[in-house]
């Protein structure tokens, strides 16, 4: 536990290097993949969809 002080200070707070968060939405990216034929279109409605459903959160 005393290593957490210097990585602080050398990378700033943690929640800044921490990746679980883009291995966590990497893995949403990657489930949302159904067509092999055409995965970007599938990349791109379920980004939409994720970016309405926070904006409902914002909102309401």
């Amino acid at each position: 536990l005393l290593h957490l002080g210097v990585g602080i200070k050398n990378c700033g707070p943690v929640w800044t290097t921490w990746t679980f968060y883009m291995e966590h939405f990497c893995g949403m990216l990657q489930n949302s993949l159904q067509s092999q034929s055409r995965p970007w279109s599938n990349l791109n409605n379920s980004l939409l969809h994720m970016a309405y459903l926070e904006q409902l959160g914002v909102c309401y």
